[in-house]
């Protein structure tokens, strides 16, 4: 039997992973008895550098495997990221098919192919990558490629993928709406639908959601996401209310503002493994 953890948008560059984060994470692990860790996403901006790095040091203590998310691919070439993407490993008698996923502007279809590209090339991270197709075609070819990994498989099929593949998760809030357009894609969930997909994590979302099944099929995301959104972070302000700022739900502002208090620090390192524990989804294999 294989524990497996699963754990996405670590974004260990952003949240400024050092020696005691890595090591609290490490002995998270152990504690929960974890075997094989796969990072599903956004593990950092800087793939090469600090992502493998890092990847490097937990393969000391545990299997560690990985799918590619948008911010992985950052300096990436075409080929690099095709040639990491859409993996299929065997852990026991189950199958576990890893992929990043795309998006194809699908989840928002109100709005104009032109329309999508001036929000993309204007706000969204993507802008800084070099892809040699647009984003449908990406989509496209991904899962063309998905459908011939998942054709035979046998035992049942765990998939670990970064992007969003049921429109049921996507924000509504009038602001993020014309965002969800890079968020993934509803064709993911029909491929695993035609193919019998058991269980599917993902994240890129930064929100946790509990297992939900949806045709059968059962979703989870666990992300770790930005330590300004981190519970722990929300948890602060509220034992602390003395440091809320006016302007609360301006999360970056609220979280600057007491990032280097000794009292934040203190906090952190009290619950940090707890925020890690919560980021875990976990597989007997």
């Amino acid at each position: 039997m294989t524990r497996l953890a699963i754990m996405s948008d670590l974004h260990i560059d952003s949240n400024a992973f050092g020696t005691f984060e890595l090591e609290t994470l490490i002995q998270t692990l152990k504690a929960r008895k974890i075997d094989q860790l796969h990072l599903a996403g956004d593990i950092s901006n800087d793939f090469y550098g600090r992502s493998q790095t890092f990847i490097d040091r937990l393969s000391q203590d545990f299997q560690v495997s990985y799918n590619l998310g948008n911010h992985d691919m950052l300096g990436l070439s075409e080929q690099e990221i095709s040639s990491q993407d859409l993996q299929v490993q065997s852990i026991g008698s189950s199958q576990l098919v890893s992929l990043a996923g795309w998006y194809d502007y699908s989840f928002v279809p109100q709005l104009s192919l032109d329309q999508h590209l001036k929000n993309k090339n204007n706000f969204w991270f993507d802008r800084r990558l070099k892809r040699a197709k647009s984003d449908p075609l990406i989509t496209q070819d991904l899962l063309e490629r998905l459908k011939e990994a998942l054709q035979g498989l046998a035992g049942p099929i765990l998939v670990a993928m970064h992007f969003v593949p049921h429109q049921v998760f996507l924000f509504e809030h009038p602001y993020f709406r014309r965002f969800n357009a890079f968020m993934g894609s509803q064709a993911f969930h029909q491929v695993f639908l035609d193919f019998g997909v058991k269980e599917v994590v993902f994240g890129h979302l930064h929100h946790r959601y509990k297992r939900r099944l949806i045709d059968g099929i059962g979703y989870q995301a666990k992300p770790l996401g930005y330590i300004r959104e981190w519970q722990l972070t929300q948890n602060f302000f509220k034992d602390f209310p003395q440091y809320q700022i006016p302007e609360s739900y301006r999360l970056h502002k609220r979280y600057n503002a007491v990032r280097d208090l000794p009292e934040f620090e203190a906090y952190k390192e009290k619950y940090l493994a707890q925020e890690f524990d919560q980021a875990m989804t976990i597989f007997e294999l």
